[in-house]
């Protein structure tokens, strides 16, 4: 089986005595100082030596294997996103790596994570071709197709990853690794389409996935952790004063519900940062949530009296009180927008406590 994605990729076209095409990753010039030579070294006058040559200065040769002109890709590559709890990247880690540390409630962390990313590479159609349970993982060919070029070629790249997972003795962290093994381009538009940075891109984006895919697992399951009592669901203000609903629960589990209720009430959860309470989402009226059971669906039909795009929801308080802040564009829902969404929204919270 093979994963396969379809994306639009428009190129810059420079246009100097004729028509020429240049990618969107490639640096433009006529590259004159890559066939630039060292010059023999100082020649002393009669009498006369030079002192003895240091090699602090001297530029080292380019690997073969390294981009050089035009070859180098000028556009940033994908960051990794530490999103999960317990997670985290190396300031100077070159390779696409995650650790995860070890956080309350989790047993076994490097099964947690191991499954997580086998998830992941399911519910993506991604066949795994080989694996040593939580040691390497080998994925089939995943696809994924561009059109490039102001003629739109059409340019199909295969690629196969391994995952590594590395994990010390004591069990309360481990790390994950993405690397791609192997390779293919067809297509008319391949020599339009630079390798490299693609190909690490290409790492990232299925690192990143894994990653967000065992942060909703450790939400659900601290969501799981059930306080046994109803929530009390009000509508008034944080501590900044701005318009908020609060919850008399802890913010451990008002994280976890709000986990669940978001794509209940029509939000994609595009990202998040437990550490920061924030859900960064995308709203779109009447986007259908995982249950058709939703009471309030029969008279709203699913859909919030706020306009659509894309929202910030921070999650903020302690182990008695939490606050639910909405965020549009920079700014928080006025008192009147939170009140218009609250009865829909309150209604999801008390049902996802209840299940």
């Amino acid at each position: 089986m093979k994963s396969f994605v379809v994306s639009l990729t428009c190129l810059s076209v420079a246009v100097i005595g004729g028509c020429s095409f240049t990618p969107q990753e490639q640096a433009e010039g006529d590259f004159s100082y890559t066939k630039t030579s060292l010059h023999d070294g100082l020649k002393p006058a009669p009498g006369l030596k030079v002192p003895e040559a240091s090699t602090f200065y001297q530029v080292p040769p380019v690997p073969a294997n390294k981009p050089v002109g035009k070859s180098v890709n000028i556009k940033s590559p994908t960051l990794v996103w530490a999103t999960a709890a317990g997670s985290r990247v190396e300031e100077t880690q070159d390779e696409v790596k995650v650790y995860f540390d070890e956080i309350e409630g989790m047993s076994n962390l490097a099964e947690f994570v191991w499954t997580g990313m086998l998830a992941e590479l399911s519910a993506r159609q991604i066949e795994v071709a080989s694996e040593q349970p939580q040691q390497r993982l080998e994925t089939g060919w995943v696809v994924h197709e561009r059109e490039v070029g102001e003629e739109e070629l059409r340019v199909r790249s295969e690629r196969r990853f391994e995952f590594i997972m590395a994990t010390p003795d004591h069990g309360r962290t481990t790390s994950l690794t993405v690397n791609m093994i192997d390779k293919q381009q067809s297509g008319p538009g391949q020599d339009f389409n630079p390798g490299l940075v693609a190909d690490r891109n290409a790492e990232t984006r299925l690192l990143n996935g894994v990653i967000n895919e065992i942060a909703i697992r450790q939400n659900n399951m601290q969501g799981i952790v059930a306080t046994g009592t109803d929530i009390d669901v009000t509508a008034g203000f944080n501590d900044d004063g701005y318009p908020a609903l609060t919850l008399d629960t802890s913010f451990q589990n008002s994280w976890g519900l709000m986990g669940a209720v978001l794509p209940e009430l029509g939000f994609t959860i595009d990202d998040l940062n437990q550490s920061a309470g924030n859900y960064y989402t995308t709203y779109e009226k009447g986007k259908r949530g995982l249950s058709k059971l939703a009471f309030w669906r029969d008279s709203v039909e699913g859909k919030l009296d706020i306009p659509e795009g894309e929202y910030e929801i921070n999650v903020n308080g302690d182990r008695n009180l939490t606050t639910i802040t909405f965020f549009f564009d920079g700014q928080p829902l006025s008192a009147a927008q939170l009140n218009r969404i609250y009865g829909p929204v309150a209604a999801e919270i008390r049902r996802q406590n209840e299940r």
